[in-house]
């Protein structure tokens, strides 16, 4: 069990579970230009693009920031056009914990289509070339002091009663509704 029950409730009320900065400042601001920085560096260490949502998606609140990487080459691509594979990075927004997963996306003039996270997506990565980047990403994050969770650290079934305003959940409530949740 990865958190307690009083950390799910501070989460529940969008309020940092660590003393560490710049979480605990509760400052949105101040921890997305963090995560800015950190997505800066990862992307030129590993030569990436990155695609990341710092804007709630455009609506309600997500308690993550939401950054896809991507190089726009051949081994990324899917198709033709603008589809490519992506390392997820989900960084939250109330911690210094992180989950790392896969996604695809694609966009043209008209619009586009994309990945959105739930509990099933953590550690799936497999696309060997998102997987070459793993131990890279996951020593920058660690140098700028997150800490990664796992699948398995996320199973843990919330207390009954606990209700999450995600639209990311599956049927049943896990401690990932808990770090990762979108209220649209």
């Amino acid at each position: 069990m990865i958190l307690t029950e009083t950390q799910i409730d501070q989460l529940l009320h969008q309020e940092a579970i660590t003393e560490e900065g710049p979480w605990s400042t509760n400052d949105e601001q101040v921890i997305d230009r963090n995560v800015k920085d950190i997505v800066t560096e990862i992307c030129r260490r590993a030569r990436l693009k990155d695609k990341t949502e710092y804007g709630h998606y455009g609506s309600g609140y997500a308690s993550y920031v939401d950054c896809w990487l991507y190089r726009p080459d051949d081994d990324f691509r899917i198709s033709p056009g603008n589809h490519y594979h992506g390392l997820v990075i989900l960084f939250s927004r109330l911690s210094s914990f992180y989950v790392l997963g896969q996604g695809s996306r694609s966009w043209d003039r008209t619009g586009g289509a994309f990945y959105l996270p739930d509990y099933d997506f953590v550690d799936v990565i497999e696309q060997p070339v998102l997987k070459d980047l793993v131990p890279l990403v996951t020593t920058i994050l660690t140098e700028r002091g997150l800490t990664r969770l796992h699948k398995t650290d996320l199973d843990t079934f919330l207390p009954a009663g606990v209700q999450v305003p995600t639209i990311l959940a599956q049927h049943v409530l896990r401690h990932f509704d808990a770090l990762f949740y979108w209220e649209d």
